[in-house]
């Protein structure tokens, strides 16, 4: 195409005149991109961009684009070098007293809650920090104050895991607030609670009459006030898989529908388009309120706002330039909000509707053509329902088309999944989340006055929510309708650098077949391991424990409920545990395969690979500490043999050596006994390994790999792998046969040559 042919300069001058918000934030995105690369680029993007403007629209057009563009990159520069001068600051404080105000309601329980909040003394007032407290969790407008010290925004430490710093660094966060266990104090105005007692009262409102903890509560909190579910990571699979789940929590699709609702009501009253748009604003604004406040609600309800502003200025509406004010707004007043994958998709599914539903539509206009040489007025009542069904189903197809044409990119960038699907999901499950969204309104409405008929209400909606999930799940599980993009296809074992000495690997094989070995604790499943293997693309069918400790466990049911989990080795027969009972009672009811390791001395893994059980624990005692019934596996691949001890402890050594067994193994995978030295000299000299990866973690002090037995390692040649430093490592035999040990967080490399 040439760009400097009349044709072409004639409809680039019509499109930004009708779309000039939309032009001038899409040139104000560009300077801030380009900004985050260096200040003078993002400069001379915005000159450049003025030249183009002012030759295409005239001087005063080219004007605007430089203020705007030169003033979105310049404000994105200031605030992210504020940011970082508040972090350092912050970080080389001493433990102080802190007064700050909470942005958000606590997330968590009394023994850890966590929210961001804004310093409002001293002399960092105006920082954000993300404040760890203890006690009763705040509201947002509460005043907390604390005694506590600084730590620096933790870092993804494992392959796949989510970085947490840098989405908080995007919140404008500069460090963590640890506060001490018994300073703090919490101060709630009169007007953060009533606006808590409101949100508090809504919430109950919208599930009176169901269980608390059902599935159908989950559903209705998730998708009227934007609750996430703990612990429902299969629900939450499924509107992922099906590519609904913008459905699953409060958006701008959401406040869309509210906006819709009241717009019924009041023109179903008579009231005039003019009167009812100004009555809409305040409806759409305190839906976003009482929800939460939540970044994607906010930007629909101004996007909805300017987009409805036009019918009270007698204007014609547009949706690109709505969302080209929202936009330049945006970039104008923080341009770091362009770099969040949420931002991105907001925006990028709402350009696409605007501009591809008109060309989407065409792909289905058969099925809303009417019938031929029958007038409207000819038609019978079934006949213009049939039209009527038609015409609605063809506008959300084609709507659907769009959207997801214009997210596929983005959700294959930042999440690695592709859902076609969903072009066919949106279209039932979008008006059942309307219907879902429109009754537990009209619930709340009933409840201050009839809380009986709420229950009633509620309890016909938790039919509505079972067939939101029912609709997910069922698209979900089309062949082909969801694709994973992030796929690891080079076989490998992943060692997880997890907290207080928990511990988990994986053996993934390449072609879809992965083994975990423990699961780590609790948190650290939830939270890094599943993470992670979701992004790598690995869902393991298979686990192995080590020992019956709640660190490796995984917290039992989750693990299943969250991976496709066929089947189980457990170590020993029986062991205190609650996780451990979990998997020895409740995984067969899961349909779940329970086999003892007494049974699989040799347990056969993806690409040839082999785990023999070097050492078996103890079956049957109970009282002996965990740490002392651990079970010590080989692994036979590709030539090479690792060793993993996990949480063995000397005297499990010793008593190996004495069995006169071949211990032999090129490398060690350690973890650390809390009550018992670990990889002792008899040992080392039966093993002979060429190197150790040792496991770290700062607390409790137990779990520290003391800098002495690294040197000492060292210093019998032997190299080491210190994940305190390394974070997680992936060990893969390359072409060359060679066994490669890569660190996640510094990089580093260890590799070994065949022998």
């Amino acid at each position: 195409m040439n760009f400097s042919s009349p044709a072409v300069l004639r409809w680039i001058r019509s499109w930004g005149g009708h779309h000039p918000l939309f032009a001038l934030a899409l040139a104000s995105a560009g300077c801030v991109a380009a900004a985050s690369w260096d200040f003078r680029a993002g400069l001379a993007l915005a000159s450049g961009i003025s030249l183009v403007a002012g030759g295409l629209a005239g001087w005063r057009i080219g004007l605007i684009s430089l203020c705007c563009g030169g003033l979105a990159a310049g404000v994105f520069t200031y605030r992210i070098h504020s940011r970082d001068l508040a972090e350092n600051r912050l970080l080389a404080s001493p433990a102080v007293e802190l007064q700050a105000r909470v942005l958000q309601d606590g997330r968590g329980s009394e023994r850890l809650w966590k929210a961001p909040a804004v310093v409002i003394s001293g002399t960092e007032a105006g920082a954000s920090v993300w404040w760890e407290g203890r006690g009763a969790p705040p509201v947002a407008g509460s005043v907390v104050k604390a005694r506590g010290a600084f730590s620096p925004l933790p870092h993804a430490r494992n392959p796949g895991e989510f970085d947490l710093a840098a989405w908080l660094r995007g919140q404008n966060v500069a460090a963590i607030f640890k506060a001490n266990w018994a300073d703090n104090e919490v101060h709630t105005g009169r007007w953060a609670s009533f606006g808590a007692r409101i949100r508090q009262g809504f919430r109950r409102a919208v599930t009176i009459g169901l269980a608390e903890e059902s599935q159908e509560s989950i559903v209705i909190r998730a998708v009227v006030i934007g609750e996430q579910p703990p612990d429902a990571e299969d629900l939450v699979a499924a509107f992922r898989n099906s590519g609904t789940l913008h459905a699953f929590s409060v958006s701008g699709l959401h406040v869309a529908m509210v906006g819709s609702m009241g717009w019924l009501v009041l023109r179903g009253l008579g009231i005039s388009r003019r009167w009812a748009v100004i009555g809409l604003l305040p409806l759409i604004f305190g839906y976003s309120w009482i929800t939460g406040n939540s970044a994607p609600a906010v930007r629909s309800a101004w996007m909805a706002a300017v987009f409805l502003g036009a019918f009270v200025f007698r204007r014609r509406p547009d949706l690109l330039n709505a969302l080209g004010a929202v936009l330049l707004t945006a970039m104008l007043w923080d341009g770091r909000l362009l770099f969040q994958a949420g931002v991105q998709l907001s925006y990028g599914v709402v350009a696409a509707i605007a501009l591809g539903t008109a060309w989407a539509m065409r792909l289905f206009h058969w099925i809303e053509k009417p019938e031929l040489y029958l007038p409207m007025r000819k038609m019978n009542s079934l006949q213009k329902a049939s039209l009527w069904l038609r015409r609605n189903t063809a506008q959300s197809l084609g709507v659907s088309v769009a959207a997801g044409v214009g997210s596929a990119p983005l959700t294959a960038i930042h999440f690695g999944l592709i859902t076609p699907i969903s072009v066919f999901a949106g279209v039932i499950l979008v008006p059942l989340v309307f219907v879902l969204l429109s009754t537990s309104l009209l619930a709340a409405s009933f409840y201050p006055v009839l809380p009986f008929a709420s229950c009633w209400v509620n309890r016909l909606n938790g039919y509505v929510a079972e067939a939101c999930v029912l609709t997910a799940r069922a698209f979900a599980s089309i062949p082909g309708g969801h694709l994973q993009l992030r796929s690891e296809n080079r076989p490998s074992l992943t060692v997880y650098d997890l907290e207080e000495g928990a511990g988990a690997a994986c053996f993934h094989g390449g072609d879809g077949e992965a083994v975990l070995l423990d699961c780590g604790d609790r948190y650290g499943f939830k939270r890094r391991i599943v993470p992670s293997l979701r992004r790598l693309g690995v869902a393991p069918d298979s686990v192995v424990f080590s020992h019956p400790d709640g660190d490796h466990l995984g917290g039992g049911a989750q693990v299943w409920e969250m991976l496709p989990i066929r089947q189980v080795i457990l170590p020993v027969e029986r062991s205190r545990s609650p996780s451990f009972r979990a998997w020895r009672n409740e995984a067969p009811q899961a349909r779940i395969r329970v086999m003892m390791l007494s049974q699989t001395p040799r347990i056969p893994l993806p690409d040839g690979a082999l785990l023999e059980v070097v050492h078996l624990p103890e079956q049957r005692t109970q009282s002996a500490a965990a740490d002392e019934r651990v079970a010590i596996f080989r692994l036979h691949w590709r030539g090479w043999k690792i060793l993993l001890t996990s949480d063995a402890g000397m005297e499990t050594e010793l008593e190996l050596v004495k069995s006169g067994k071949d211990l032999t193994a090129d490398l060690i995978i350690a973890g650390r006994n809390r009550s018992d030295l670990s990889l002792s000299d008899p040992f080392l000299e039966a093993v002979k390994p060429r190197a150790i990866i040792a496991s770290h973690a700062a607390f409790p002090v137990a779990e520290q790999l003391p800098s002495e037995a690294v040197n000492y390692w060292k210093s019998r040649g032997i190299q080491v792998v210190h994940q305190g430093e390394s974070g997680g490592v992936t060990v893969r035999v390359d072409d060359a046969g060679e066994l490669v040990l890569e660190g996640y967080v510094d990089r580093s490399l260890v590799t070994l040559k065949p022998r």
